[in-house]
Protein backbone atom coordinates (compact mmCIF):
# COMPACT_ATOMS: atom_id res chain seq x y z
CA UNK A 1 0.00 0.00 0.00
CA UNK A 2 1.20 3.61 -0.35
CA UNK A 3 3.58 4.91 1.75
CA UNK A 4 4.34 0.77 3.70
CA UNK A 5 7.75 0.44 4.25
CA UNK A 6 8.94 -3.00 2.36
CA UNK A 7 11.23 -4.13 4.90
CA UNK A 8 7.71 -3.83 7.76
CA UNK A 9 6.11 -5.51 5.10
CA UNK A 10 8.12 -8.27 4.61
CA UNK A 11 9.35 -8.93 8.53
CA UNK A 12 5.60 -9.24 9.19
CA UNK A 13 5.21 -11.42 6.39
CA UNK A 14 8.10 -13.42 7.62
CA UNK A 15 6.71 -13.45 10.96
CA UNK A 16 3.46 -15.08 10.25
CA UNK A 17 4.89 -17.77 8.76
CA UNK A 18 7.39 -18.28 11.62
CA UNK A 19 5.17 -18.24 14.35
CA UNK A 20 2.75 -20.92 12.55
CA UNK A 21 5.86 -22.98 12.48
CA UNK A 22 6.24 -22.53 15.99
CA UNK A 23 3.43 -23.61 16.87
CA UNK A 24 2.22 -26.52 14.37
CA UNK A 25 6.11 -27.88 15.46
CA UNK A 26 4.51 -28.52 18.68
CA UNK A 27 1.36 -30.17 17.22
CA UNK A 28 1.01 -33.62 17.43
CA UNK A 29 -1.14 -34.14 14.46
CA UNK A 30 0.19 -31.34 12.14
CA UNK A 31 2.57 -31.10 9.08
CA UNK A 32 4.46 -28.43 7.65
CA UNK A 33 7.06 -27.55 5.67
CA UNK A 34 8.88 -24.11 4.48
CA UNK A 35 11.14 -23.56 1.63
CA UNK A 36 11.78 -20.58 -0.31
CA UNK A 37 9.30 -18.14 1.44
CA UNK A 38 7.22 -20.45 0.56
CA UNK A 39 5.17 -22.71 3.66
CA UNK A 40 2.37 -25.40 3.93
CA UNK A 41 0.32 -26.75 7.07
CA UNK A 42 -1.85 -29.32 7.58
CA UNK A 43 -3.64 -29.79 10.84
CA UNK A 44 -5.51 -32.70 9.94
CA UNK A 45 -8.69 -30.24 10.92
CA UNK A 46 -11.52 -30.53 8.24
CA UNK A 47 -11.58 -26.33 7.69
CA UNK A 48 -9.60 -24.66 4.84
CA UNK A 49 -8.09 -21.99 6.91
CA UNK A 50 -5.88 -24.28 9.13
CA UNK A 51 -4.78 -26.15 6.29
CA UNK A 52 -3.06 -24.50 3.26
CA UNK A 53 -0.30 -22.40 1.53
CA UNK A 54 1.36 -19.11 2.64
CA UNK A 55 3.52 -17.14 0.11
CA UNK A 56 5.45 -15.09 2.80
CA UNK A 57 7.74 -14.32 -0.45
CA UNK A 58 7.14 -11.01 -2.86
CA UNK A 59 6.64 -13.30 -5.64
CA UNK A 60 6.74 -17.23 -4.90
CA UNK A 61 7.91 -19.70 -7.52
CA UNK A 62 4.65 -21.09 -8.38
CA UNK A 63 6.27 -24.89 -9.58
CA UNK A 64 6.62 -24.66 -5.73
CA UNK A 65 3.64 -23.35 -4.92
CA UNK A 66 1.95 -25.90 -7.28
CA UNK A 67 4.34 -28.75 -5.17
CA UNK A 68 2.98 -27.89 -1.78
CA UNK A 69 -1.04 -27.40 -3.00
CA UNK A 70 -0.68 -31.06 -4.21
CA UNK A 71 0.56 -32.32 -1.09
CA UNK A 72 -2.41 -31.30 0.78
CA UNK A 73 -4.69 -32.12 -2.06
CA UNK A 74 -3.05 -35.78 -1.30
CA UNK A 75 -3.96 -35.67 1.87
CA UNK A 76 -7.73 -35.21 1.61
CA UNK A 77 -8.10 -31.76 3.28
CA UNK A 78 -10.02 -28.66 2.19
CA UNK A 79 -7.45 -26.13 2.42
CA UNK A 80 -6.69 -22.60 1.37
CA UNK A 81 -3.38 -20.20 -0.15
CA UNK A 82 -2.19 -17.19 0.61
CA UNK A 83 -0.02 -14.73 -1.76
CA UNK A 84 1.23 -11.21 -1.04
CA UNK A 85 0.34 -9.00 -4.01
CA UNK A 86 3.19 -8.33 -5.32
CA UNK A 87 3.00 -11.98 -6.52
CA UNK A 88 4.01 -12.25 -10.50
CA UNK A 89 1.03 -13.43 -12.65
CA UNK A 90 2.65 -16.99 -13.11
CA UNK A 91 2.01 -17.76 -9.58
CA UNK A 92 -1.52 -16.06 -9.39
CA UNK A 93 -2.64 -18.48 -12.01
CA UNK A 94 -1.60 -21.37 -9.97
CA UNK A 95 -4.82 -21.01 -8.22
CA UNK A 96 -7.04 -20.88 -11.63
CA UNK A 97 -5.05 -24.08 -12.53
CA UNK A 98 -5.76 -25.76 -9.29
CA UNK A 99 -9.05 -25.15 -9.12
CA UNK A 100 -9.10 -23.15 -6.49
CA UNK A 101 -11.98 -20.80 -5.42
CA UNK A 102 -11.39 -17.07 -4.70
CA UNK A 103 -12.06 -16.10 -1.03
CA UNK A 104 -12.09 -12.67 0.93
CA UNK A 105 -8.53 -10.58 0.80
CA UNK A 106 -6.91 -10.45 4.51
CA UNK A 107 -4.96 -7.25 5.51
CA UNK A 108 -1.67 -7.74 7.02
CA UNK A 109 -1.30 -5.62 9.56
CA UNK A 110 1.26 -4.02 11.95
CA UNK A 111 1.40 -2.12 14.94
CA UNK A 112 4.40 -0.33 16.30
CA UNK A 113 3.59 2.49 18.38
CA UNK A 114 1.57 1.08 21.34
CA UNK A 115 0.50 4.52 22.14
CA UNK A 116 -3.14 3.99 21.67
CA UNK A 117 -3.38 0.62 23.61
CA UNK A 118 -4.19 1.73 26.67
CA UNK A 119 -7.10 4.10 26.11
CA UNK A 120 -8.67 0.66 25.08
CA UNK A 121 -7.56 -1.14 27.42
CA UNK A 122 -9.84 1.09 30.26
CA UNK A 123 -12.41 1.91 28.00
CA UNK A 124 -14.73 -0.79 29.31
CA UNK A 125 -14.02 -1.15 32.94
CA UNK A 126 -16.84 -3.82 33.42
CA UNK A 127 -14.54 -6.14 31.24
CA UNK A 128 -12.51 -8.49 33.19
CA UNK A 129 -9.98 -10.21 31.10
CA UNK A 130 -8.10 -13.20 32.50
CA UNK A 131 -5.54 -15.33 30.93
CA UNK A 132 -6.22 -19.01 30.46
CA UNK A 133 -4.41 -21.58 31.74
CA UNK A 134 -3.04 -24.01 29.53
CA UNK A 135 -6.05 -26.81 30.66
CA UNK A 136 -8.69 -24.00 29.62
CA UNK A 137 -8.63 -24.28 25.70
CA UNK A 138 -12.28 -25.12 25.98
CA UNK A 139 -13.27 -21.43 26.91
CA UNK A 140 -11.32 -20.01 24.02
CA UNK A 141 -12.46 -22.39 21.19
CA UNK A 142 -16.20 -22.25 22.16
CA UNK A 143 -16.34 -18.32 22.48
CA UNK A 144 -14.18 -18.29 19.25
CA UNK A 145 -16.95 -20.40 17.33
CA UNK A 146 -19.83 -18.64 18.44
CA UNK A 147 -17.69 -15.29 17.42
CA UNK A 148 -16.56 -16.57 14.06
CA UNK A 149 -19.63 -18.95 13.51
CA UNK A 150 -17.29 -22.06 13.12
CA UNK A 151 -17.30 -25.59 14.90
CA UNK A 152 -15.93 -25.33 18.27
CA UNK A 153 -14.50 -28.85 17.47
CA UNK A 154 -11.86 -26.94 15.20
CA UNK A 155 -11.03 -24.68 17.48
CA UNK A 156 -10.07 -27.37 20.18
CA UNK A 157 -8.15 -29.38 18.17
CA UNK A 158 -5.90 -26.58 17.03
CA UNK A 159 -4.88 -25.70 20.56
CA UNK A 160 -4.07 -28.97 22.05
CA UNK A 161 -1.80 -28.74 25.47
CA UNK A 162 1.24 -28.68 23.64
CA UNK A 163 0.27 -25.87 21.75
CA UNK A 164 -1.77 -24.16 24.67
CA UNK A 165 2.05 -24.32 27.01
CA UNK A 166 3.82 -22.99 24.22
CA UNK A 167 6.31 -20.17 25.38
CA UNK A 168 4.74 -17.27 24.54
CA UNK A 169 1.53 -18.45 23.56
CA UNK A 170 -1.43 -16.33 25.78
CA UNK A 171 -4.98 -17.09 25.64
CA UNK A 172 -7.26 -14.60 26.73
CA UNK A 173 -10.92 -14.16 27.93
CA UNK A 174 -12.67 -11.31 28.90
CA UNK A 175 -16.12 -11.33 31.18
CA UNK A 176 -18.79 -9.17 32.64
CA UNK A 177 -20.41 -10.51 35.21
CA UNK A 178 -19.13 -13.87 35.23
CA UNK A 179 -20.02 -14.42 31.80
CA UNK A 180 -17.46 -14.58 28.88
CA UNK A 181 -18.29 -12.02 26.19
CA UNK A 182 -15.04 -12.23 24.18
CA UNK A 183 -11.62 -13.95 23.56
CA UNK A 184 -8.42 -13.75 21.86
CA UNK A 185 -4.56 -15.51 21.76
CA UNK A 186 -1.72 -13.99 21.38
CA UNK A 187 1.72 -15.96 20.45
CA UNK A 188 5.34 -13.71 21.29
CA UNK A 189 8.66 -14.75 19.04
CA UNK A 190 11.44 -12.61 19.97
CA UNK A 191 10.51 -9.14 18.77
CA UNK A 192 7.21 -9.45 17.63
CA UNK A 193 3.77 -10.87 18.97
CA UNK A 194 0.97 -12.18 16.43
CA UNK A 195 -2.68 -11.55 17.68
CA UNK A 196 -5.24 -14.64 16.91
CA UNK A 197 -8.66 -15.45 17.49
CA UNK A 198 -10.30 -12.44 18.53
CA UNK A 199 -13.90 -13.13 18.62
CA UNK A 200 -16.86 -11.27 20.28
CA UNK A 201 -20.19 -13.68 19.95
CA UNK A 202 -23.20 -11.23 18.32
CA UNK A 203 -25.04 -10.67 21.17
CA UNK A 204 -21.87 -8.78 23.01
CA UNK A 205 -21.02 -7.11 20.33
CA UNK A 206 -20.94 -3.06 20.01
CA UNK A 207 -19.14 -2.68 23.73
CA UNK A 208 -15.94 -2.53 23.22
CA UNK A 209 -14.83 -5.66 24.32
CA UNK A 210 -12.97 -6.63 21.15
CA UNK A 211 -10.62 -4.02 21.64
CA UNK A 212 -10.07 -4.01 25.14
CA UNK A 213 -9.27 -7.75 24.69
CA UNK A 214 -6.95 -7.02 21.71
CA UNK A 215 -5.40 -4.23 23.19
CA UNK A 216 -4.48 -6.37 26.60
CA UNK A 217 -3.01 -9.17 24.05
CA UNK A 218 -0.16 -6.75 22.21
CA UNK A 219 0.79 -5.43 25.53
CA UNK A 220 1.64 -8.27 27.49
CA UNK A 221 3.85 -8.86 24.69
CA UNK A 222 5.41 -5.86 24.58
CA UNK A 223 5.82 -6.58 28.41
CA UNK A 224 7.33 -9.84 27.21
CA UNK A 225 10.01 -8.16 25.10
CA UNK A 226 7.77 -7.73 21.76
CA UNK A 227 8.98 -4.31 20.03
CA UNK A 228 5.79 -4.24 17.45
CA UNK A 229 2.57 -6.89 17.15
CA UNK A 230 1.00 -8.37 13.65
CA UNK A 231 -2.10 -9.46 12.39
CA UNK A 232 -4.24 -10.64 9.50
CA UNK A 233 -7.90 -8.81 9.53
CA UNK A 234 -11.19 -9.44 7.46
CA UNK A 235 -12.39 -6.30 5.98
CA UNK A 236 -15.27 -6.66 8.45
CA UNK A 237 -12.17 -5.81 11.83
CA UNK A 238 -10.03 -4.07 10.23
CA UNK A 239 -11.00 -0.68 11.61
CA UNK A 240 -11.46 -2.17 14.86
CA UNK A 241 -7.45 -2.99 14.56
CA UNK A 242 -6.95 0.48 12.89
CA UNK A 243 -8.47 2.52 15.78
CA UNK A 244 -5.80 0.71 18.12
CA UNK A 245 -3.06 1.57 16.05
CA UNK A 246 -2.55 -1.07 13.55
CA UNK A 247 -1.29 -0.30 9.98
CA UNK A 248 -2.45 -2.49 6.84
CA UNK A 249 0.56 -2.58 4.88
CA UNK A 250 -0.60 -4.94 2.68
CA UNK A 251 -3.83 -7.16 1.59
CA UNK A 252 -3.12 -10.62 0.74
CA UNK A 253 -5.33 -12.57 -1.85
CA UNK A 254 -6.58 -15.86 -1.04
CA UNK A 255 -8.16 -18.38 -2.14
CA UNK A 256 -9.49 -21.93 -0.79
CA UNK A 257 -9.98 -25.58 -2.15
CA UNK A 258 -13.46 -26.60 -3.93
Amino acid sequence: MPGVSADRADRAAAALVDTWGHLMALHPDAWMVTRDGVAACATGIPSPGLNGVWCAGRDPDPAEVRRLLGLLRARGLPHMLQMRPSSGPAALEVAEAEGMTPDEDLALMRLDDPARLEPADEAVPELAIRRLGADEAELHAQTAAAGFGHDGDHFLRLLPPPVMSAYGLRAYVGEVEGQIVTTALGVTRGEFVGVFNVATPPAHRGHGYGAAITARTVQDGLATGARWAWLQSSAASRRLYEALGFEALELWRRWVSL
